[in-house]
């Protein structure tokens, strides 16, 4: 008779799991725009540093540049590099 009495505490884990599921993509995808908006936005900070470095004449300057250029442009290619290897591997596409 107890394990009636603890039935329905359980029903709505049981029944909840896609709702959780879809909930978790949709957190999952908010993280990952968030992801992509702050590695720009740290990536425009390096960029300015870098800039700063070359401005003072230092050696390591114009490496620094271009590292800053090549962080920025994966970090605004990773949602299509991403894409595009969920198309291929066939997990679907969004």
């Amino acid at each position: 008779m107890k394990q009636i009495k603890y039935l329905p505490l359980a029903l709505p884990f049981v029944f909840s799991n896609w709702a959780m599921a879809a909930s978790l993509k949709g957190t999952a995808d908010g993280l990952g725009n968030e992801a992509v908006k702050i590695g720009l936005s740290l990536g425009i900070f390096a960029l300015a540093v870098a800039g700063t470095y070359l401005a003072l004449g230092k050696q390591e300057g114009g490496q620094k540049v271009t590292l800053a250029v090549i962080g920025i442009l994966v970090v605004l290619l990773a949602p299509t590099i991403v894409t595009t290897l969920r198309g291929i591997s066939g997990g679907g596409i969004g």
